[in-house]
């Protein structure tokens, strides 16, 4: 257990039931699942300077239909560090998953058209490399609708790309470019375009989806 963690466990106390981090893309978080959270909790963590991210037990146990995508990256991979493991008991609707994939992605295009039409020409790199981080989670998403499997952020772009019959490369290709193991090959604008491309094609793919639970 790190110094954070141990800080953070000794300030919620009892309080706390699960302590875990959890990988989603290329990031791992810390995540807190207490008894109660009330402003006082949230005011001790706040002078210890500690933020995981905040669940109580209800929460975790019935917020699974409504954020069904985040619970999914949460019960994918992670690790408890301190108390039960209450994460594994999520379960994810498939039917909520859909709806939830439709609209992320959908919302995605939105703010992408938007950003680009406000976005000065030495701000589209920025823009282009936060497509990764943003768009991995969901990805997650679309693998475990159809019942696929990935290792890593790299592969599940592959695994998308032949489970949907739609060409993600784009995201692979910004994906090492992020990592510093690529360069920008091509026009910034050719990247949106594609970006564009691909969100407004699962947007479609995903619409037409049906699920049988």
């Amino acid at each position: 257990m790190t110094t954070k963690e141990t800080k953070i466990k000794e300030i919620l106390g009892e309080n706390l039931v699960t302590l875990a981090e959890y990988y989603t893309g290329d990031e791992t978080r810390l995540i807190a699942v207490c008894k109660t959270l009330d402003i006082d909790v949230l005011r001790k963590l706040k002078q210890g300077k500690e933020y995981p991210f905040l669940f109580t037990e209800e929460e975790i146990i019935r917020g699974a239909d409504v954020f069904p995508v985040e619970f999914l990256n949460i019960r994918h991979d992670y690790k408890i560090h301190h108390g039960v493991d209450i994460l594994k008991d999520i379960k994810i609707s498939k039917q909520n998953l859909r709806l939830q994939l439709e609209f992320e992605f959908r919302s995605k295009l939105i703010h992408l058209r938007s950003e680009y039409l406000f976005s000065k020409d030495r701000e589209l790199e920025s823009l282009i490399l936060s497509a990764v981080p943003a768009l991995a989670p969901i990805m997650g998403g679309l693998v475990y609708l159809k019942d696929l499997k990935h290792s890593g952020t790299r592969e599940m772009f592959d695994i998308v790309s032949s489970g949907y019959g739609i060409d993600v490369s784009i995201l692979k290709e910004i994906h090492d470019i992020s990592q510093g193991k690529a360069k920008f090959k091509k026009d910034k604008e050719q990247y949106i375009k594609e970006l564009i491309n691909v969100l407004s094609g699962i947007g479609e793919i995903i619409d037409e989806f049906k699920v049988s639970e």
